[in-house]
């Protein structure tokens, strides 16, 4: 035997029951709403509350407060920005951006909407889902960090590879001149003596720039494994 098929005050109690199940394993909610400053609440599921610690019946028609009220004032306009485009164009939009919680921490979100549009094309009012992405923002922003870290650290590599060549060059010209003075030694042996000890000294400035590489290789390899 089949199933009565709900109807009427019944369909939309299941309808709704439906979408604060699907929100809840979500991390989310979903919402009605009006295209107004506050974005005022018609409709709106319990997960606000888990996410933000405000219940949803504070944000239903206003009541206790708008919704706009616990967007990060760093979001508001590209929020604002995001959603008028969406509407003109009668697309959807996609934005990340900051809720303020109750106890005053914040969260992203990833929200993702469209206006709904009557046949004569007014609007009647905006729908759409929000999904925590906080954990998603914290992995994101280490692995840049990390990114950083391995840019400077192979900076650093070319530069004292760059040093080196340097220090080089002007040991294989020092080399030339030694040659020279060795064969002007006999009349003038300082000469040599300076040159060689300019070669001394460039041999040991090349020496503790290897080492740096070497110090500079483990770091970055050690940055690859936690990246890894």
């Amino acid at each position: 035997m089949s199933e009565p098929v709900p109807s009427g005050a019944s369909s939309n109690a299941v309808a709704a029951s439906v979408m604060e199940s699907v929100a809840s394993r979500l991390n989310g909610f979903f919402y009605r709403c009006q295209n107004d400053p506050g974005y005022t609440m018609l409709v709106m599921t319990d997960g606000i509350a888990a996410l933000t610690g405000y219940p949803a019946a504070d944000f239903l028609n206003n009541r206790v407060r708008t919704f706009t009220s616990i967007v990060s004032p760093d979001d508001t306009a590209a929020v604002d920005a995001a959603v008028g485009a969406a509407i003109e164009s009668r697309g959807k939009w996609e934005i990340d951006y900051r809720l303020i919680k109750r106890d005053g921490g914040t969260l992203w979100i990833h929200e993702s909407g469209a206006g709904i549009f009557d046949e004569a094309g007014q609007l009647l009012f905006l729908e759409g889902a929000c999904i925590d992405i906080s954990l998603q923002k914290e992995q994101e922003q280490k692995l840049a960090g990390l990114i950083g870290q391995i840019s400077g650290t192979s900076n650093d590599i070319v530069s004292a590879v760059q040093r080196i060549l340097k220090e080089l060059r002007t040991l294989k010209l020092l080399s030339l001149n030694a040659r020279i003075e060795a064969v002007r030694a006999a009349e003038h042996g300082a000469g040599f003596a300076v040159v060689a000890e300019e070669m001394k000294s460039l041999t040991e400035s090349t020496r503790g720039e290897a080492d740096r590489i070497s110090e500079l290789m483990d770091t970055l390899q050690r940055l690859m494994k936690i990246g890894a």
